[in-house]
């Protein structure tokens, strides 16, 4: 009746302290005490959490303002020195992120910050996770989970965008022409060397009208094709 319990789970630590300091780590498992002791234990979750850092309007290197949100995957590999170091190691990872970002994206343009995320994402890691580490967290990675623009600077992105695009389908459109005006120039020397090869492709399409149902088609100098004597006239004399 004069007991009181705690369980410290097998995700948590329990940091035990006796007349006010520190006189260990407990693992998981259940703890008595009595009422009447300076007894108390800080239990501390050590599995591995995810943390929106918000961001706030930061200027540019060429001055353009942008909002970065971060996305930070961090555990507590030190229950100790999460407790000790610092007084809150959440709130101070927090803040060693969002300084880390306003510096990384006031030394960029927005140029490079639109093709550098995934190098933002490593140099805040790099940068943090030996700070983070020292108050006994341990920051597994990093990634931008959203950069808003302003309208105006996305407007003029889309158009860019756009003309690029057009550009592209132009230039698709334009190497098509090529190749087909060459394929045309080709054709036209084949038959310029073999005149035999104009007259079969009329016969060939003259044979595709003669197939279908209704379709009459004579075909003068059939004979000369092939190579033979001319046909007489009928109305001349012997």
């Amino acid at each position: 009746m004069f007991r009181e319990k705690v369980v410290v789970r097998e995700y948590e630590r329990g940091l035990h302290y006796q007349d006010g300091r520190f006189a260990g780590v407990l693992p998981p498992g259940r703890y008595r005490y009595w009422r009447w002791k300076d007894w108390k234990v800080d239990v501390v979750d050590v599995r591995e959490v995810s943390q929106t850092v918000e961001g706030q309007e930061i200027l540019t290197a060429d001055k353009i303002g942008v909002r970065v949100t971060l996305i930070a995957q961090f555990r507590v590999v030190d229950p100790v020195a999460a407790r000790h170091q610092v007084s809150d190691f959440r709130s101070q990872l927090y803040q060693d992120l969002q300084l880390t970002l306003r510096e990384a994206i006031t030394g960029r343009t927005l140029e490079d910050l639109l093709k550098e995320r995934y190098a933002l994402s490593k140099q805040l890691r790099e940068e943090v996770a030996p700070r983070a580490l020292a108050y006994g967290v341990e920051l597994a990675r990093v990634g931008v989970k959203d950069m808003i623009l302003p309208g105006t600077v996305r407007a003029v992105f889309l158009q860019e965008v756009e003309a690029d695009l057009k550009g592209r389908a132009g230039l698709a459109a334009a190497r098509h022409e090529v190749a087909a005006a060459r394929a045309r120039a080709n054709t036209a020397k084949l038959v310029q060397e073999n005149p035999i090869m104009l007259r079969l492709q009329e016969l060939e399409t003259l044979s595709q009208l003669a197939s279908k149902s209704g379709n009459v088609v004579v075909i003068p100098g059939l004979d000369r094709l092939f190579g033979g004597p001319p046909a007489s006239d009928p109305g001349s004399s012997s």
